[in-house]
């Protein structure tokens, strides 16, 4: 199949689970591991990782390594891994980002081959969990943004007449939020055996110290800010 046609096939399967997560608000979804290890669902997440770029991770291994090799044979080796539950990530390299205050911010970078195994199980598992999302919510969502978060909040002060704009942030939200109740919330949806084992893999913090970031420059994630009108406590509750 070519690269569009496997995107298509991809985007069938995400509307397909969103489509019974909504209309099934307590169903639990059983048999879903064989759908990470699809070609399609892999090609796709490779893609998606391709456009983010990044630096390589603990292993040394570029995309541009990668595509010299053939793109192909590497994802069939990464899917024969997940098929047969043989699939072990990589540490993640540990660098250190300065920030604004002079202090430094850790940042562990993932290999690309744990990079795209992360990103097929967010293709597969990312339309069921995205039915249970308020719509107020615009960061790190497919079809929302930051810019588009702003034009909401136009919209409201240009057409509603609201004045009141929260901006809030988290300080040190990941690590202080509960991990391991962050970690069993998949759980609920998502019943299988198999992918319980496979999320504990997927999951695991491991890190290799890495070189400076003067001579590596990793490309930080990218961070979405999200900006909300909130006409009323309804809707604060709904940010909590």
């Amino acid at each position: 199949m070519s690269l569009p046609t496997l995107r298509n096939s991809v985007q069938t399967l995400q509307k397909a689970l969103q489509a019974k997560a909504k209309a099934e608000p307590g169903y639990r979804f059983y048999s879903l591991w064989d759908k990470v290890y699809r070609r399609d669902v892999l090609w796709e997440a490779y893609r998606h990782c391709r456009a983010n770029d990044g630096a390589p991770g603990v292993d040394g291994i570029t995309f541009e390594k990668i595509e010299a090799q053939g793109v192909g044979p590497w994802l069939a080796k990464l899917q024969e891994e997940l098929r047969n539950k043989s699939y072990v990530s990589l540490p993640l390299l540990r660098v250190w980002i300065p920030k604004d205050n002079g202090g430094q911010r850790p940042l562990g970078i993932p290999a690309i081959r744990d990079r795209v195994a992360q990103m097929a199980v967010l293709l597969v598992i990312g339309p069921i969990f995205e039915a249970d999302l308020c719509r107020e919510q615009y960061g790190f969502r497919p079809g929302k943004s930051a810019k588009k978060a702003i034009q909401k909040a136009y919209y409201h002060i240009t057409e509603r007449g609201l004045s009141e704009v929260i901006d809030a942030d988290l300080s040190d939200y990941f690590n202080t939020i509960p991990h391991g109740a962050l970690k069993r919330q998949p759980s609920t949806l998502l019943r299988s055996g198999t992918w319980k084992r496979s999320r504990a893999e997927l999951l695991r913090h491991r890190h290799t110290k890495g070189p400076a970031t003067d001579r590596l420059k990793p490309k930080p994630p990218r961070h979405v800010s999200t900006l909300h009108v909130v006409p009323s406590l309804r809707q604060v509750c709904k940010l909590l």
